[in-house]
């Protein structure tokens, strides 16, 4: 059966066509179907994976640009056998050369990229740098050989110019004689048969001695070579000879140079031709938007959002189709121009596309198993020379295909059985679609017929499909459903278009009560099914808002804990930078106390200005703590005591809820996370404990009058609770004087305890630290 046809009823041929004009060798410019199609599976899925793997290197890389390489199997055969390779010849081996530098170049910078299934095509090219470089010394154009291509030819070549420039310079001196002027028909010099001579009148032959080369069509004007320019021109032919010597010489040189390595560039050619057609192959991906499909053996087709290619980007509808898997055989029904055949066609073409190695434009993930064979029956095959009708036609066609097809086929058939009586051609349909069952063939057909819907319906990997029809708009919208029979509309458009009731009512009454309830049916299944895929729509649509919104709150959180300890770190450094200063000038204050040889004030005595020092020095140096990847040694539970990752201070556990522990520190409750909790082994002070040990250890270290109690750390309801009985204690001892220790920080818990000292009974009044004391990060009060 002739395949091509087949091919051509799928538009395959233009497909081939649009590869052909991407391609650069002369080669390629007739591929033919036999070209492209692979024998076997395994020979098509290799050739997906090399058409994908330059569609990357393409996509990144762009095309390597080579310029058009001309087919030079026949001249590097007569040049073998000892012919003269012409000039134009010689140019077409120096572009094959050139060529393969280019792309040896170009695979070379693309390979950090690639897989290397590519190395074999790149890897065997032969650059022959020797041979082109002479033939780009040698030649200038198609038609002329450059002063350069030898040192003789140089020479003559000046020896003609000279010579020449001897001759033109007696013949002006002859055209500005006053005495000769008169003779001649035009001031010019002028060439007659590579001979410079001058236009004389016919009537002045005799005063202007030399040799006529030629006379005007008229006959009133003679070209003459004058006497005094003959010896020159004699010398400027015989240079002329010399000069094609040469050239035939040097071309013959430039032969045997190229024949000694008419192997390697006929492997070279045949190589580049290979890479031209899955560099085009790549380009006709990028140009479609393609994906590599699947491919398997087992005669399975899932598109997923295919566009066929020959449609314009614009108008193309993109359709969801399968084939195989649930079921072999898809009767597709719906009105006329809602797309059925567009269907068929897709299918058809997608299924040649893969088995020759191209790309489809459809999403990833789709499939397109290898078919041996694909037919094709579609459209108006009408045989006027045959005296064939359309059906008659149809039935050719479906006759002999039903005679190949088999295990491996796809076959496509559109409007199966139309053209003849609806009875009998719905019949003959369902025993064409049973045949082509039996040879375990994969098919698709289009029909109007409701026999054939209710087939599909009945049978077992029989599917019905309908490609949507809009009956408000009166337009189909291409789109495919599958599961569901189509229904004509026939009425329904006549409706819209104005047929009035009465003849609709009329026409009604002819079906059958069966079919009106079959269409009922169809009807009704297709409202559900419209209003589910409304429903999905705004289902998918509220899943796209959702993880939208998830994906910007994850970026905005990440943003700000980034930010967060950057301006940590940024804090921290500022700090080291404060405390290596206030050490500096702590240096040189002590140094300057024990010049006076110290005071007697205790406070400000070297020892407790170093102190001091040290301290603020411990506390604000301290480095911020990281993940340290710390494991709880045992289950937590209610009482123990803890700390933060990120603080020293302790805290009860009060609550324990899955991955979420409670934590309470003085009056403040906090819900953290299990993993940012680390067990502490300590009992927790009771309330006034740490103020208390605070206090005596600070006077037995300063011995100083006055009491301290360190506030840092803590959050304003913290240290005010904590001050509170500390003022209570100091008064019972009766203590004039306490520092209170709140470092300098934000300025927030300063704030917050100057707010309480105003308000507090028993003190007189408070004051920030001086020079010693601890500045802005003490405030000393007096109790009353």
């Amino acid at each position: 059966m002739n395949a091509e046809k087949h091919y051509k009823t799928l538009e395959f041929d233009k497909i081939l066509l649009q590869l052909q004009k991407k391609t650069f060798c002369e080669k390629n410019e007739t591929l033919s179907f036999e070209d492209l199609l692979c024998p076997s599976t395994d020979e098509a899925r290799e050739a997906l994976a090399r058409t994908d793997e330059m569609y990357t290197l393409l996509l990144r890389y762009g095309d390597p640009g080579v310029g058009r390489v001309s087919d030079l199997s026949r001249p590097l055969t007569r040049a073998d056998k000892g012919g003269v390779l012409s000039i134009k010849e010689l140019l077409g081996v120096r572009g094959l050369l050139g060529a393969c530098r280019t792309v040896q170049d170009w695979y070379q910078n693309s390979r950090q990229v690639g897989s290397g299934l590519l190395d074999p095509y790149f890897a065997y090219l032969t650059f022959h740098d020797g041979i082109y470089r002479r033939l780009g010394d040698a030649i200038l154009n198609e038609e002329e050989l450059a002063d350069s291509a030898s040192p003789e030819l140089h020479s003559i070549r000046r020896g003609i110019l000279r010579a020449q420039n001897r001759a033109r310079e007696k013949l002006e001196d002859i055209l500005r004689s006053s005495s000769q002027q008169k003779y001649l028909q035009e001031a010019l010099v002028t060439m007659r048969d590579g001979r410079f001579v001058l236009p004389v009148k016919s009537e002045f032959r005799t005063q202007v001695p030399g040799l006529v080369h030629d006379a005007s069509q008229s006959g009133a004007t003679l070209f003459v070579e004058p006497m005094a320019v003959v010896d020159l021109n004699n010398e400027v032919r015989m240079l002329r000879g010399k000069e094609q010597e040469e050239i035939e010489r040097i071309l013959q040189e430039l032969t045997e140079l190229v024949v000694s390595c008419k192997a390697d560039l006929l492997a070279d050619y045949d190589l580049l031709a290979a890479i031209d057609l899955l560099l085009a192959k790549a380009k006709l991906a990028k140009a479609l938007d393609c994906t590599a499909p699947e491919m398997g053996d087992e005669q399975q087709i899932d598109l997923r959002g295919a566009r066929h290619p020959l449609i314009a980007a614009g108008d193309v509808v993109p359709i969801d189709i399968s084939l195989g898997r649930d079921f072999d055989t898809l009767v597709i029904t719906g009105p006329n121009t809602g797309g059925k055949t567009v269907c068929l066609k897709t299918l058809g073409l997608f299924a040649l596309m893969a088995k020759s190695g191209l790309l489809i434009p459809a999403k990833k993930g789709s499939r397109v198993d290898y078919f041996a064979h694909v037919y094709a029956d579609i459209g108006d095959e009408q045989s006027i020379e045959q005296s064939l009708s359309t059906f008659s036609s149809h039935m050719v066609n479906i006759i002999g295909l039903l005679k190949e097809a088999g295990r491996g086929s796809l076959v496509l058939l559109d409007e199966l059985g139309a053209g003849t009586d609806p009875t009998e051609g719905a019949a003959l349909a369902i025993a064409v679609l049973e045949h082509l069952r039996a040879a375990r063939c994969r098919t698709a057909a289009s029909t109007h017929y409701a026999e054939l819907k209710m087939y599909a319906l009945k049978e077992p990997r029989v599917e019905n499909a309908s490609c949507e029809f809009d009956v408000e708009s009166l337009r189909p919208t291409y789109r495919l459903i599958v599961g569901v029979p189509g229904r004509s509309n026939a009425f329904a458009i006549a409706g819209k278009l104005g047929m009035s009731r009465m003849v609709l009512d009329a026409a009604r009454g002819y079906i059958q009560k069966d079919d009106i309830k079959f269409e009922d049916v169809i009807e009704s299944l297709e409202q559900k099914r419209s209003e589910l895929t409304r429903q999905l729509e705004r289902a998918e649509q509220y899943a796209a808002k959702q993880k939208r919104q998830q994906e910007y709150a994850e970026k905005e959180l990440y943003r700000q804990l980034k930010a967060a300890k950057q301006e940590a770190e940024e804090a921290h450094i500022a700090a080291q930078r404060v405390i290596e200063q206030t050490k500096r000038e702590a240096e040189a204050v002590i140094a300057e106390i024990k010049e006076r040889n110290r005071k007697k004030d205790a406070a400000l005595t070297p020892g407790a200005v170093r102190n001091r020092v040290d301290k603020l020095y411990d506390v604000a140096g301290s480095q911020p703590q990281v993940d340290d990847h710390y494991t709880l040694p045992r289950p937590l539970k209610v009482g123990d005591v803890v700390t933060l990752r990120e603080m020293n201070t302790p805290a009860e556990v009060v609550e324990i809820k899955g991955e979420d522990v409670t934590i309470q520190t003085g009056a403040i409750k906090t819900r953290v996370k299990m993993k940012d909790v680390r067990l502490s082994g300590k009992k927790m002070p009771k309330s006034g404990e740490r103020s208390a040990r605070r206090v005596a250890g600070s006077s037995q270290k300063t011995r100083r009058a006055a009491l301290e109690i360190d506030l840092r750390g803590q959050s304003v309801d913290e240290a005010v609770m904590e001050l509170d009985g500390f003022i209570d204690r100091a008064v019972l001892s009766g203590m004039e004087q306490i520092s209170i220790i709140h470092g300098k920080g934000t300025g927030a818990l300063r704030a917050g305890i100057h707010s309480y000292l105003k308000r507090h009974k028993n003190v007189a009044g408070f004051r920030l630290g001086t020079f010693g004391e601890g500045e802005a990060g003490v405030t000393i009060a007096t109790l009353k």
